[in-house]
């Protein structure tokens, strides 16, 4: 089975974000895209634009020091839409955490217009991060 197109976009949307490469993350979002963050993590809240999606997840690459393992559990992708599972493992001062985050994507032709983060961090995470 192939992957759907919108998955291949999420996948290398993610591949950007990881290695820090905004002119490839630019390729994958609308000019307007706009990033819903929820739950206990940093800067959860909206975010516009390239800026808005690397203030957040840059946030979280600097407080581990780029101590970020990612695992994609599940991507399913359709006409407009793709949805993501992700299980996490973030490393900070000699400590782990364990995440799982579900995306939503919602699509715009072959670019990403909005993203919903919504983060399971188990409780007592905000610590972590402090």
């Amino acid at each position: 089975m192939s992957e759907h197109p919108n998955i291949t976009v999420v996948n290398r949307m993610t591949k950007a974000a990881m290695d820090g490469d905004r002119e490839a993350l630019a390729a994958c979002f609308t000019e307007d895209m706009v990033f819903h963050v929820r739950g206990a993590i940093p800067r959860a809240g909206d975010h516009a634009g390239v800026d808005g999606f690397l203030f957040v997840i840059g946030n979280i690459m600097e407080l581990t020091q780029g101590d970020v393992k990612l695992e994609q559990v599940f991507g399913l992708g359709t006409d407009g839409w793709a949805v993501e599972w992700e299980h996490a493992i973030l490393g900070r001062n000699g400590h782990t955490l364990a995440v799982d985050d579900a995306f939503i994507y919602r699509f715009d032709g072959d670019r990403i217009a909005e993203m919903w983060m919504l983060s399971a961090a188990p409780a007592g995470s905000e610590a972590f991060f402090a």
